[in-house]
């Protein structure tokens, strides 16, 4: 498979031209940040530096209806809603973070307890993942190994080089989009351009502590008193949870009408630092302590995560710390725990 090379003013064209066999979902601008939702040519912008929200709501909707049911005649008739699209998506410009979330997610929904809605959304999803044009204060991707440029979960990835971007096909559906005539084979001076702004961010990068290990440190500090600071300080907004390319957790919704013979049954986000999150029947809250909620996203993230499937489930976005009206940094209870 040939790496090629496409001229920068010929994006929009790429666009429409996508457009075509696919439904384009991309980051544009809204007001003063931006967005993943569908997109014309001229409404990309591949210069963001990251969106509040990931691209995981793409799959894993923040309300996601799942069935109605009619009650009529003595008789229930259920009707599934699940969405099925006319066209397959193509997602472009998501960031390496992002594509390894996504991975991550895969592995929570797609394990022994599978979710046919998110499985459908992401097996009709091309990729065209975006390597960062700068690493924004609150990255530290290099860290949890998910950037700044991955060798998997794509099928075309995207290097700005100047004035045009460098495509590397990582599927046979991204070799078919780089045959469309404007794009050109790379040539070796494009391949220098490309490898020299991947070690630009690498050496942007370079944040100050390691992860590796961390799992075990967090199981020997579960009770230490490095937590305390941290239920004082949060808030338990749950915007750190929202924000989260990883976060997977979320509960079932009836809703019915007056007389109760029509409903429908809705899936949406939820938050482990709400405090009714793990409120069972007989109002006991097994999680009920302000500590014992903020640790639990910690330890999901850096030692559960591990446990269930070999792989630390933070993608080191910084979105949870960029976005925290507490301000409590991920990075500083990483380097805490490193140094013990």
């Amino acid at each position: 498979m040939k790496d090629k090379i496409l001229e920068k003013k010929n994006l929009a064209r790429l666009i429409e031209h996508l457009r075509e066999k696919y439904e384009v979902v991309g980051p544009k601008k809204k007001e003063d940040v931006f967005i993943f939702d569908y997109i014309h040519g001229d409404e990309i912008r591949l210069d963001y530096p990251t969106t509040i929200l990931p691209p995981k709501k793409l799959f894993f909707p923040q309300r996601e209806p799942l069935y109605s049911y009619e009650k009529k005649n003595g008789e229930v008739a259920l009707k599934d809603l699940m969405k099925k699209w006319t066209k397959k998506h193509l997602l472009i410009g998501i960031h390496p973070c992002d594509v390894m979330g996504l991975f991550i997610l895969d592995k929570e929904f797609g394990g022994d307890f599978k979710d046919p809605y998110y499985l459908y959304q992401r097996q009709n999803t091309v990729m065209i993942c975006l390597i960062c044009k700068e690493p924004t204060e609150h990255c530290f991707c290099d860290v949890m190994n998910t950037g700044p440029t991955i060798e998997e979960g794509y099928d075309l990835l995207m290097v700005d080089i100047g004035d045009r971007y460098y495509f590397q096909p990582g599927s046979e559906v991204g070799q078919e989009i780089l045959e469309w005539e404007l794009f050109k084979n790379a040539t070796d001076e494009d391949k220098r351009k490309r490898d020299a702004k991947v070690g630009e961010l690498e050496n942007k990068l370079c944040s100050r502590f390691k992860s590796e290990g961390i799992d075990k440190k967090l199981r020997e500090r579960f009770n230490d008193e490095l937590w305390g600071p941290y239920a004082e300080k949060c808030v338990l907004c749950g915007a750190c949870n929202f924000v989260c390319p990883t976060c997977h957790c979320f509960t079932i919704e009836d809703e019915t009408n007056l007389t109760g013979t029509e409903g429908r049954r809705v899936k949406a986000w939820d938050a482990c630092h709400f405090k009714n999150f793990a409120l069972i029947a007989g109002g006991l809250n097994f999680r009920g302590q302000r500590t014992s909620r903020v640790k639990l996203r910690i330890y999901d993230k850096l030692c559960y995560s591990m446990e269930r499937h070999g792989v630390y489930s933070c993608v080191g976005c910084g979105r949870c710390t960029e976005f925290c009206p507490a301000r409590i940094d991920i990075r500083e209870i990483i380097e805490k725990v490193q140094k013990g």
